[in-house]
Parts: structure tokens; sequence; C-alpha cells
């Protein structure tokens, strides 16, 4: 797998991945193809941008859309982003995925903790709960995170800190390459 910087047709894709999935965002509405093109101009083009996306390749197929955003370099914390593109869903890809992404964070960026939030309502909390067990992470619930088809959802903050997780462990294998 690869993670490369991603194209602005690359997050058009990822647009509609998301649009599919508004159960799960914070922002529970479609973007259009403008709002799509601003978000790319102003946070993935940007090089001083605190949100740092990544365009996950397996060999041809574009499997997934993930980031380390929200980033406080002083207080080094980072919030997991992450969208599997729909035909690729359990099939591993995710759980990949979210390696690189903690390498990317804790063995580049320089980051001591990674730092995300799951809604209840989100069929894929699980996956996460799964995470936050392979990496020995925490996690704590919190009420009424989420208001979604006329009902009150909590959520599950998490954290998984840079000393559970391998150093450089992705970096020696073939595999793992890390493009522009």
């Amino acid at each position: 797998m690869k993670m490369m910087i991603p194209t602005l047709i690359d997050c058009q894709r990822v647009r509609i991945w998301r649009n599919s999935w508004l159960i799960s965002l914070r922002t529970p509405y479609e973007l259009t193809e403008e709002m799509q093109e601003e978000f790319y101009e102003n946070i993935i083009a940007k090089r001083d941008s605190v949100h740092k996306y990544w365009s996950i390749y397996d060999g041809d197929k574009f499997v997934a859309f993930g980031g380390i955003t929200n980033i406080q370099h002083e207080n080094k914390l980072g919030e997991i982003s992450l969208i599997v593109n729909p035909e690729f869903v359990k099939q591993g890809y995710g759980s990949k995925s979210v390696d690189l992404l903690l390498d990317k964070a804790f063995n580049y960026l320089n980051i001591k903790t990674v730092f995300g939030e799951c809604y209840m309502c989100n069929p894929v909390i699980g996956f996460w709960e799964k995470i936050i067990e392979k990496y020995k992470g925490y996690k704590t619930e919190l009420p009424n995170r989420k208001f979604w088809n006329g009902l009150y959802y909590a959520s599950m903050y998490f954290s998984i800190d840079a000393t559970s997780f391998p150093q450089h462990e992705y970096e020696s294998k073939q595999e793992w390459v890390y493009g522009a």
C-alpha cells in the first residue's frame, strides 16, 4: 500500500463516498463539487495547513482517504480521519490504512497522541474499538454528541499514544511506500 498527496480528482471521488456516510460525520450534509474543490484548495493544497491528508492506494486501486487533522504542534496532538472506499470495506484496508496514518503521525509528524471520535450510531464503531484494543488506547463515551434522524447519540472519544506504536516498523517493509 502507498500513501500519496491527494489530487483534486481523488477528493471529488471521496466526496461521493463521504456523501453516502452522513451518519458518521460531524457535518451531516452533502458536499457539492464546489465545496470539495474549496476544501482541496484551502486545506489539502496548503503546505502550512494543520490538516494532513493522503490518498491510500493498493496498486492502482484507490482504497481509502485519511489524514491527521486538527494538528496541535505545541501539544503534539492530532486527530485521525479515515474513509474507506465502499468497494473495499471489510477487506482489511481500513486497519492497514490506520496503521499507515499512525506511522505517519508518530514517526514523521512528531505527534505523541492521536485522538478520534466515532458516533455510536455509526455502523463502524466496532472497527474503531478493535483499533483501540490493538494499540492499547483509551476511550470514553460522551452523551448527546450527534443528532441524527430525530435522536441524540453518544460518541466514543478515543486516543492512542505513540508509546504503544512500534517505531518505524512500517518504514522497513517494502510494501509501505509513501508517495510525494
